[in-house]
């Protein structure tokens, strides 16, 4: 998972590149000046779309908080301890509930759980081959991600309930789990250390070399000419950062 530096660092990037070729093309047909507003207006538009088709992906799949301390806590669990608590969930409120391996049963349908991975193809496929030998025809896969891919089956119906609809079933069974753990804060100090990592060098040099480019270009104004300084003391930053970190690993490796 990339840190919202990184990714502010990606865009950055991406949106000079953007201009850098539109200004480009765009020289051969109009004046400079032109064509550098022009590139500018493309960059922007490019970066508002992929912004929004980004957070409405991000949102699909976005997790409530309880809902995220649900999972993790069902992490700690193994896959018949899933569907062992949603057939308690079921049983106090439909008596003919029935639990057979990792999955729940009620009457022609089954119900069951992938939480540790979005569920593939051949997980769906287990799924219908054991509710089919049960006698189900329905089968309901309750999973944190939605799955990348999904099959049908012959007089077979597949449904997926995916995130914080699970934790909603969960909840109105009344069978969520006690919280015992609780995830471990986030070191800021590894967040700096990511955003100074060796993979970071290029970007940063990349990103320094067009913003003063783009300063030179626009008669050196200075606020990308401060942009194109700061991320040029990045790189050194991540450059030394890069250097330490071999020296620390080479000292860890020597024999004593």
């Amino acid at each position: 998972m990339k840190s919202k530096f990184a990714k502010f660092v990606d865009a950055t990037l991406g949106s000079c590149l953007i201009f850098f070729a539109a200004t480009a093309v765009l020289r051969y047909y109009t004046t400079l000046e032109l064509a550098a507003v022009s590139g500018f207006a493309v960059a922007a538009c490019a970066c508002l779309l992929m912004h929004v088709t980004g957070a409405n992906k991000r949102n699909a799949t976005r997790l409530s908080s309880a809902a995220d301390d649900m999972f993790y806590e069902l992490m700690f669990c193994a896959p018949r301890a899933h569907a062992k608590i949603l057939h308690d969930g079921l049983k106090s409120k439909y008596e003919h509930t029935r639990l057979h391996g990792n999955a729940v049963y009620l009457g022609k349908t089954a119900a069951a759980c992938v939480f540790d991975r979005a569920p593939t193809a051949n997980d769906t496929a287990r799924i219908i081959a054991r509710a089919k030998h049960y006698g189900a025809n329905k089968a309901v896969v309750l999973c944190k991600t939605p799955p990348d891919e999904r099959i049908d089956a012959d007089d077979f119906t597949v449904t997926y309930v995916v995130g914080n609809d699970v934790y909603k079933l969960f909840g109105a069974l009344g069978c969520l789990p006690r919280k015992k753990y609780s995830p471990k804060k986030k070191n800021r100090a590894l967040g700096l250390s990511a955003a100074l990592g060796k993979d970071k060098i290029l970007r940063y040099f990349l990103l320094a070399v067009a913003l003063f480019f783009v300063a030179t270009f626009g008669g050196l104004r200075w606020i990308p000419l401060v942009c194109a300084c700061v991320s040029a003391i990045l790189c050194v930053a991540a450059t030394v950062a890069s250097i330490i970190r071999a020296g620390r690993s080479t000292e860890n490796k020597a024999p004593d």
